[in-house]
């Protein structure tokens, strides 16, 4: 006996399609579900709305991965073309959607397990698990099959559903098909369906397509893969460069030289420029501020262009300090993370965006600070503030929430100055004691300023040096606005970074240097104290010093040094092109991945023309295993997600 719907079955060609795509995305969620009830315990901290917020949030990324899978049916179906309504054509159109949508549903089932293991969804490392002869993967998958045959037949069962559901449906084919007009007709509907898939794939209309950090704007970096596919994360990361595991240490020699975790954060530097103590925390990152524009960096100058800095640096604690990496999107890990991007892609928009960190804002977060993050530039910019939400910051505020479009420079985002002063009232609002990042934006190319002000500063040279000049005033427009605050006194302000400029210059350093040279400095308002340290400092230090500096008393993971513990080894890394620069001890050593390939002592040849590399050198040996230490602990805990300490 047959039941009958009282339906028709035979359906138009454009209703066929989005059946048949609406019938995967029932799948899908249905997978993330299961995904869920059999990981319950790794998220056993979601309430009931969370957890329904999460899964309606994941439908956007589901069905961004189904239209990517479906690509070859939609070209099957949708060009205009007679032969579509072929019995045969229709047969295999649907042979091949049910093989094309049951590898994604088998990949969303394969971490239904594994991700107990790795606590991450799968990315496109798997092929390189597959493509390995040195793994046993034959036995391997034979050994995931029995042990977990249950997941096998739910495979079976909703290939069972995909095959016999999607051709429930039959396509009415159109009489007459071979007049022009009709042609004409399916041309269009034809290019309605390609915006419609290129909006489903970007996940929306917004400025970049999603992507894994995308994720990090809906929930805690835990419970990212609860937002995510599989499908999602393969095919994002296809083709990225992956990190690969090195072993110049055994696993229990390893932290023996080196360690990222930090036990207990001490301060016992030099208490007469501080006093241990929770504080409010405001994090300057100045676009594009190398040392090199920086009058305090540079007093054999004239004019400086930065007189207003100058005037804070000459009461704060400053280091000589050096960038991670060369981008912006480079920058934000290493300062509110401690993480540095220590390979060939930025961590935000690698794959293993999805591991689980602790970043400043949630280590404080336990610590009962608020936060927030600024930047002016649009929103999604970068990934900033998708980052933003990764590392811990509770809310984002950048050109949406500013909401003035009469600030708009035209390029990037609002102008310093108006963001700096809602900056100013937003944090003025913010539960105290609080945690705000404040990453400026016009002293970048094409480096605007209001027309106001175009003749303003008559000290710079060059269109840089005025944006430079232009975010200084600014910044003093900031803090005069700031100090009638109530928080002000009672607040710890960082001034940094993100890279230096364009074709960066400075007297006295080769280039590899000059690039990275940036500025550290903490700053205490009141206190008088000008200490100028001529230590190595760098951007993965901000977080563990700040955390010092609080007194936060926890174990930690960062890729950097507390510039407060005398105890602590002091040094600058970062990677690019293949190559490791790696600053320690008055010496700067060249290193790629295998050998040393440049050594040079930064004391008498800060040009960097002497290589020494060819020369018998126990310092050079010593610090090249101080690096390795350093590049297999990075390595491993990024490839193994052992990012964070806190469960």
């Amino acid at each position: 006996m047959k039941i009958r719907f009282g339906i028709t079955r035979r359906i138009s060609l454009p209703l066929l399609l989005l059946y048949k795509l609406f019938l995967v995305l029932v799948l899908m969620s249905f997978t993330r579900w299961l995904f869920y009830f059999f990981n319950t315990s790794q998220f056993d901290q979601l309430g009931a709305f969370e957890l329904f917020k999460i899964m309606r949030v994941g439908l956007r990324f589901d069905i961004s991965a189904l239209a990517m899978v479906n690509i070859p049916i939609f070209l099957l179906l949708a060009i205009p073309l007679a032969v579509r309504y072929n019995d045969v054509y229709q047969k295999i159109t649907h042979y091949i959607y049910v093989f094309l949508n049951s590898l994604a549903l088998a990949l969303n089932l394969i971490d239904v397990i594994y991700f107990r293991y790795i606590s991450k969804r799968t990315t496109s490392e798997l092929f390189q698990f597959f493509g390995n002869g040195d793994e046993n993967v034959i036995l391997l998958t034979f050994r995931f099959l029995i042990d977990f045959w249950y997941i096998f037949i739910i495979w079976f069962l909703l290939i069972y559903v995909l095959y016999k559901a999607g051709k429930y449906f039959v396509l009415m084919s159109p009489q007459p098909v071979r007049k022009f007009s009709w042609y004409i007709w399916q041309t269009v509907v034809f290019q309605l369906w390609l915006v419609a898939f290129v909006f489903m794939i970007r996940g929306g209309g917004q400025l970049k397509p999603i992507n894994l950090v995308t994720a990090a704007k809906y929930t805690t970096p835990e419970n990212m893969a609860l937002v995510l596919n599989t499908p999602f994360t393969i095919i994002k990361t296809y083709k990225t460069k992956q990190l690969k595991p090195v072993t110049y240490f055994d696993a229990n020699s390893l932290d023996e030289v080196y360690s990222p975790v930090h036990q207990h954060a001490i301060a016992n530097w030099d208490d007469t420029c501080y006093q241990v103590g929770k504080r409010n925390i405001v994090i300057l990152i100045l676009e594009s501020f190398g040392r090199e524009h920086i009058g305090f960096y540079n007093t054999k100058r004239e004019l400086s262009y930065t007189p207003f800095l100058d005037s804070i640096l000459a009461h704060s604690i400053v280091f000589t300090a050096w960038a991670n990496g060369k981008r912006s999107i480079e920058a934000l890990p290493s300062i509110m993370a401690g993480l540095p991007s220590l390979m060939h892609i930025d961590y935000p928009t690698s794959h293993y965006i999805s591991n689980n960190i602790h970043g400043l804002g949630r280590l404080l977060q336990h610590e009962g600070y608020s936060s927030a993050f600024f930047h002016g530039g649009s929103n999604g910019t970068m990934s900033f503030d998708a980052f933003a939400y990764a590392a811990g910051f509770q809310r984002y505020l950048g050109r949406n929430e500013y909401n003035n479009e009469a600030d708009f420079d035209g390029q990037w985002g609002i102008y310093d100055e108006p963001f700096l002063q809602f900056a100013a009232n937003e944090i003025d609002s913010m539960p105290r004691p609080f945690l705000a990042g404040i990453f400026t934006l016009s002293s970048h190319h094409p480096y605007s300023v209001p027309d106001t002000l175009e003749h303003s500063f008559p000290s710079a040279a060059n269109e840089i040096q005025r944006s430079i000049a232009y975010t200084d005033w600014s910044l003093k427009q900031f803090f005069a606005k700031a100090e009638s605050m109530p928080w002000f006194n009672n607040t710890l302000f960082v001034i940094t970074a993100d890279h230096t400029s364009e074709d960066t210059k400075i007297d006295g350093y080769g280039q590899m240097l000059a690039n990275y040279a940036i500025p550290v400095a903490f700053y205490i308002p009141g206190n008088k104290c000008n200490k100028i340290s001529e230590q190595i400092a760098q951007q993965t230090d901000i977080m563990p010093s700040l955390l010092a500096l609080i007194g936060y008393p926890k174990p930690f993971v960062a890729f950097g040094n507390n510039l407060f513990d005398t105890t602590q080894r002091r040094y600058s890394i970062s990677f690019q092109n293949g190559i490791y620069q790696f600053i320690i001890d008055g010496y700067v050593l060249h290193f790629n991945g295998n050998e040393t390939v440049g050594f040079y002592n930064l004391a008498t040849d800060p040009l960097l023309e002497k290589n020494l590399v060819s020369e018998a050198n126990f310092d050079r040996m010593r610090l090249e295993m101080f690096l390795k230490g350093i590049i297999q602990q990075y390595n491993h805990r990024m490839i193994h997600n052992e990012l964070s300490l806190i469960e």
